[in-house]
């Protein structure tokens, strides 16, 4: 079901919009529309009330940005990642050198901090939140795939962000799940979000699943792939051993963080 169009106030759909162009450079009506839960009409009086603010120029079927991206992002403030023991276990995967895929959440946008400023790595994204902390490295180029946004977190998704998984190449792609079956089955939060997973696994020469206890126990809607399809699982302290057996039975090796870690970042 979708969500009370009037739970989000102009505001905040126009700060939403916003922030989609800033990561994309283009929006659509209708995937915004879809999105924010609202009707197009709804979204194209917002777009004429930013365009008469100076924030953008409206196109066929959207909006494109006015202004220089790169400045853009500055202006833009996203609150600093919490750390995560995953992800600074997860860190210790990263390579010299690559392209890297960065999926959406906590455990990413805390691992978005351990990304070496280095002109040898380069950084994909579906997730607004991680590219604006990952673009702080000068030296590091960051791409967001772009799309329709996600308002619970800023993660995008649809025809543009799938499209272009379909035409590059991953070295490394840190993915994280909403649940994981008794039969190794991953699970994603809905269609959207399993679509891009799956095509960001089918693009990566190595997968790394990144999850706390926490996500193990969500029910997930949608399945995207197996357990056994993944190179590595790095998960927290506190999670079970029933989850442990079933990475070894797919013969996925296993980083797990310490129980006291885990403790120290609740």
């Amino acid at each position: 079901m979708k969500p009370d169009p009037t739970s989000r106030s102009a505001d905040d759909r126009r700060a939403s919009i916003l922030l989609a162009l800033a990561g994309a450079g283009r929006v659509e009506v209708n995937e915004l529309a879809e999105s924010l839960a609202v009707a197009e009409e709804t979204i194209r009086r917002d777009l004429r009330t930013l365009e008469d603010d100076g924030r953008l120029r409206r196109a066929h079927g959207g909006a494109i940005s006015v202004a220089d991206p790169v400045n853009d992002l500055d202006r833009l403030t996203v609150p600093e990642p919490v750390a995560h023991p995953v992800a600074t276990l997860a860190a210790t995967l990263l390579p010299e050198r690559g392209i890297l895929f960065l999926d959406a959440g906590p455990i990413a946008e805390a691992l978005s901090v351990c990304l070496p400023n280095s002109a040898a790595l380069q950084v994909v994204t579906t997730s607004i939140p991680v590219a604006l902390v990952a673009s702080r490295n000068s030296e590091l180029s960051v791409y967001n795939l772009g799309g329709a946004v996600d308002p619970v977190d800023d993660s995008q998704s649809g025809q543009w962000a799938r499209e272009s998984l379909e035409h590059i190449r991953i070295d490394l792609a840190f993915i994280s799940v909403s649940g994981l079956t008794p039969s190794g089955q991953l699970l994603a939060a809905n269609p959207k979000a399993a679509r891009i997973k799956r095509a960001a696994m089918d693009a990566a020469t190595t997968v790394v699943l990144v999850a706390d206890h926490d996500q193990f126990q969500a029910h997930g809607l949608v399945k995207f792939a197996q357990l056994d399809e993944v190179d590595h699982l790095v998960v927290d302290g506190e999670v079970n051993d029933a989850i442990l057996a079933l990475a070894a039975e797919a013969g996925v090796p296993v980083l797990r963080a310490s129980a006291l870690e885990s403790e120290i970042t609740q």
